[in-house]
């Protein structure tokens, strides 16, 4: 009888350690987003069988099941594939195993990234080309714009530190900034992103979320992933097809108004900003001095 109950002992002992190990050694598999599909990753011979996989595509419709059309702007193709990995232990050192958005209906698919140096609460790429663009460990870069944070649960929002909130995003929830209710350090101002996130900003030009712009023209906010804790701002008149002309003084160039500047006056442009010229033949414009040449 005894030496049964040391068997059930040790039974039981293995099944409480076995999720654990497997947890550790990075066998178990994450779990998609909820309602989203993820995309498996096959086999070596599953993938010779499907004519379509590798192949150039414009949509997941030209592209055999369960694959999908994947642009990876890392090498500006797009190709019908599937999951690269499941775990960290399927990628190089210093690439960890993350989920990005795939085709059209949501589905998620996991590819080997680099890890990188942003910090919680910073802007990243998904598919960064640089460690400088990419999340440092143990976060995840998600939302339409590209916010580094922690995984949270939704239904355990109080999990995520001050100054965050759960946020639900692709591909999962995360631990996203927020500044509106507790306010920014001298210097910084609370700017307002998608998906809920406000962060707190250096911010070069007009503050146009605070003061509206004047008619005809809307706010333009950019920043930059490589110019953390940075952003640059602008009240702007669209133009372009279907729309007014620019007033005089002004030029069109990529659907925004511009007031034109020179190079070599330094004056020409505010702080923040640089004056850059795309082509000899036409007016400078001015442009945040993080970005290169637009």
């Amino acid at each position: 009888m005894m030496k049964w109950r040391m068997v059930l002992g040790a039974g039981v002992l293995l099944l409480l350690l076995l999720p654990l190990a497997l947890l550790l050694s990075g066998v178990l598999r994450p779990a998609p987003r909820q309602g989203a599909r993820l995309i498996p990753m096959l086999e070596a011979a599953e993938r010779r069988r499907l004519e379509t996989y590798g192949r150039a595509c414009m949509r997941s419709s030209e592209c055999e099941a369960p694959l999908r059309c994947m642009r990876d702007p890392r090498t500006w193709r797009s190709i019908c594939a599937d999951s690269q990995c499941m775990s960290d232990s399927h990628c190089e050192d210093g690439h960890v195993c993350r989920g990005v958005a795939a085709g059209e209906d949501g589905s998620l698919m996991r590819l080997c990234v680099l890890m990188g140096t942003r910090k919680d609460g910073e802007r990243c790429e998904v598919l960064p080309s640089r460690a400088d663009e990419a999340c440092g460990p143990g976060l995840l870069c998600g939302g339409r714009e590209g916010w580094c944070g922690r995984p949270c649960r939704l239904d355990a929002a109080k999990d995520c530190p001050e100054g965050s909130f759960c946020a639900d995003v692709v591909p999962e929830p995360l631990c996203l900034p927020t500044c509106e209710a507790r306010g920014c350090p001298t210097g910084q101002q609370c700017i307002r992103f998608e998906e809920g996130v406000s962060a707190c900003m250096e911010v070069y030009g007009p503050n146009c979320q605070q003061s509206a712009c004047p008619e005809s023209q809307v706010c333009k906010v950019l920043d930059g992933v490589t110019a953390p804790g940075k952003v640059w701002m602008a009240c702007v008149r669209e133009c372009g097809k279907g729309l007014p002309a620019c007033p005089e003084g002004r030029f069109c160039f990529t659907r925004t108004c511009e007031l034109p500047c020179e190079p070599h006056e330094p004056a020409s442009c505010g702080s923040g900003f640089r004056c850059v010229k795309n082509n000899p033949g036409k007016p400078g414009r001015c442009w945040p001095d993080w970005s290169p040449t637009p």
